[in-house]
């Protein structure tokens, strides 16, 4: 692994050598401060920019985004461990994935693994809670509690390189390695195109303590991952107000579920294939000064192998393949009535299929469902006051070959949300919001077999927030300050739970949840003034979560924090510039959590701690050097009961970028 690191590290450097003589420029490091917006908008926003993430130690989104105040990351563990986001404890259904302007959807199971969408090639990361500030988009991105945009590379257009070739190669510990390829080109004044590709590969077979014996070191196992990503796009410029972008993309994983550590028992064989493609469009023009029109379209296709080699039954395995086919259109239009005022009106359709076809299928419903949504929406802006207000219709018809069907529904769903300016010349804001939200029943709450119900109702979320921010760019002739603080109130009614019938072995979907969320997020940025060289950023993040099972009277968890909730979770990053190295400290910590069942030692979750550290050196030809230093103190901890989480390890990875003007 040495040799092959030292191989490829003098290959890349040859390679960077030369090719600075003939097409690089000069470039300087610049370090981003927060973007003015995040503290007018009405509604919470929190963002990472591409400079932001290179130094969050991280490999996938949802590394990066374990910072943000709010979040949770269900992660199983290690590279190729899944991992979900809960925004504010709502679960992971509650929140949309949005991927250069257009939803990720999974009728299936509602939840996307953020653990498929690597760094390489993105840009810019946004978590809204409630909507977005931007009117002209699709109903899909009004219909959550929470939406998280990302934005690739390849769609930013402040890029005036005629091309640019980005390589990274990644290598670490448990066997990690992962090359990349970042390929843009201005093809024309009006066309540009570029390509990228991810390859990763993790044995993953970390060490950690045996739970229940002896307290001797064991090996995770069967938690490989190999994975390939694959993108290409499309932008047309034909004028400033009218631009088409087209995206194709392809994932494909094949990786080990290592199961839970229990009963003296560390072994599994349990695997999961994903194969993932979609392709998607957007046309977004202007029409003179105060109309405009969006139209979006997608097509997805993802087919998912789950094989258990060990289960039990009469072929002493298990086999389940379904296949998820989805067509997408979005037409939006605003009008712009003056300066202040704005309208919207968005109507999206999106067409969902499911379909089970290993030898093991019996009766499968193979359902399809049609979902139509029609957003209202305006924004009002004065000199001291913003109003975004909006109204959501979601119809839902239900189909399925055999057994059963879901129920239609038809619901009205509000927003409304206030920004207040009461100084002129400070930039100091009050703000509000309330979002009525549901979220509908998947596939799999409705129709998996031996558990799907189909008379489920869907869950319904009242959410109220109210919060301040504050920026001051000069304290004491020192440094600059921005701060956000939002303290919110969340009411969720028929959640949607699993719940075992005659045996442990045998559950069914009931909607007998009740929750009430109470929180408070706050985050704080400092930037400091360039001292001999040196510049200072710190961040920190603090969520205080109180979330309480209301669902049964009757039963020992009444009022009780809810599983895998703490009651506090923070984190802190620190980085340091000087001329062409930067150092980054990154901290996350949970408090106390419990899994599902009583609130006793043996299902707590005890509170935990992760440092991390990394360097990069930059030089002025564009090459790049990080290595990184993850949970140094080699602390055990775990997300998920009987899912250990990695100890310390490290990550080295070479950067080169090179750019053409000509």
């Amino acid at each position: 692994k040495q040799f092959i690191t030292y191989f490829i590290f003098s290959c890349v450097w040859h390679i960077q050598l030369y090719a600075q003589k003939s097409d690089s420029l000069k470039s300087v490091v610049v370090k981003s401060t927060i973007d003015k917006k995040i503290i007018t908008s009405p509604t919470p926003l929190q963002q990472l920019n591409a400079n932001q993430i290179s130094n969050t130690n991280s490999n996938t989104v949802a590394d990066a985004i374990k910072q943000f105040a709010g979040v949770q990351i269900k992660d199983y563990g290690g590279v190729g461990g899944l991992k979900t986001i809960s925004v504010r404890s709502l679960g992971a259904n509650h929140t949309t994935i949005v991927y250069d302007g257009i939803a990720i959807n999974n009728a299936q199971g509602g939840q996307i693994d953020l653990s498929r969408f690597t760094l390489e090639n993105i840009e810019q990361i946004q978590l809204y809670n409630a909507s977005p500030n931007e009117i002209l988009t699709p109903a899909k991105t009004f219909a959550s509690a929470s939406i998280l945009m990302l934005q690739t590379k390849s769609n930013n257009e402040k890029d005036t390189n005629n091309r640019t070739i980005n390589l990274k190669i990644e290598n670490g510990s448990f066997g990690y390695f992962s090359p990349s390829i970042v390929f843009k080109n201005r093809v024309s004044k009006v066309i540009r195109m570029a390509f990228s590709a991810n390859f990763l590969r993790a044995a993953n077979e970390y060490p950690f303590k045996s739970y229940e014996y002896s307290n001797e070191e064991n090996f995770r196992t069967n938690s490989d991952i190999k994975s390939n990503k694959l993108e290409y796009d499309l932008n047309i410029s034909l004028n400033k107000n009218n631009k088409i972008n087209v995206k194709t993309f392809y994932y494909n994983s094949r990786r080990g579920l290592p199961g839970s550590i229990i009963l003296y028992n560390n072994t599994s064989a349990e695997r999961l294939n994903d194969d993932i493609f979609f392709t998607q469009a957007s046309w977004h023009k202007k029409i003179f000064s105060k109309h405009a029109v969006s139209i979006n379209t997608k097509w997805s296709y993802d087919k998912n192998i789950y094989i258990n080699p060990n289960y039990a039954n009469s072929s002493n395995i298990l086999i389940n393949e379904f296949h998820q086919k989805e067509f997408y259109l979005s037409a939006a239009y605003k009008y712009s009535i003056n300066k202040n005022i704005e309208i919207a009106l968005a109507n999206d359709y999106f067409k969902s299929q499911l379909k089970r076809t290993d030898e093991f299928v019996v009766n499968f419903a193979n359902p399809t469902r049609n979902n139509f949504l029609t957003n209202i929406s305006s924004n009002v802006k004065f000199k001291k006051v913003q109003i975004a207000a909006n109204i959501l219709h979601t119809g839902i018809t239900e189909a399925a070959s055999f057994g059963s069907i879901g129920k239609n529904y038809n619901k009205l769903t509000p927003a409304i949300s206030i920004s207040y300016k009461p100084i002129s010349n400070h930039d100091f804001y009050v703000r509000a919001f309330y979002k009525n939200i549901f979220r509908a029943p998947t596939f799999n709450d409705m129709y998996y077999t031996n558990i799907g119900n189909t008379n489920l109702k869907p869950e319904i979320v009242n959410q109220f927030n109210t919060g301040i921010t504050y920026s001051k760019p000069n304290v004491f002739n020192f440094f600059k300050i921005n701060i956000t603080a939002d303290a919110y109130y969340n009411k969720v009614k028929d959640k949607i739970l699993a719940v075992p019938r005659q045996n442990l072995f045998q559950w069914s979907m009931q909607n007998i949840g009740k929750v009430d969320i109470k929180g408070l997020d706050i985050t704080v940025q400092l930037i400091f003034k360039e001292i001999k060289n040196i510049k200072f950023t710190t961040s920190l993040s603090y969520t205080y979560q109180q979330a309480l099972d209301l669902s049964d009277k009757n039963v020992l968890e009444y009022k009780t924090q809810i599983p895998y909730t703490p009651m506090h979770t923070g984190s802190f990053h620190l980085d340091a510039a000087f001329k062409k190295i930067i150092i980054n400290y990154n901290f996350l910590g949970s408090s106390l959590r419990f899994r599902q069942g009583a609130l006793i030692a043996e299902n707590a979750l005890n509170p935990w701690a992760s440092h991390d550290f990394s360097i990069i050196y930059t030089t002025h030809n564009q090459f790049k050097i990080i290595a990184e230093a993850n949970n140094i103190f080699n602390t055990p901890y775990e997300i998920i009961k009987y899912y250990p989480m990695p100890g310390f390890n490290y990550r080295l990875s070479i950067h080169l970028k090179l750019n053409s003007k000509k």
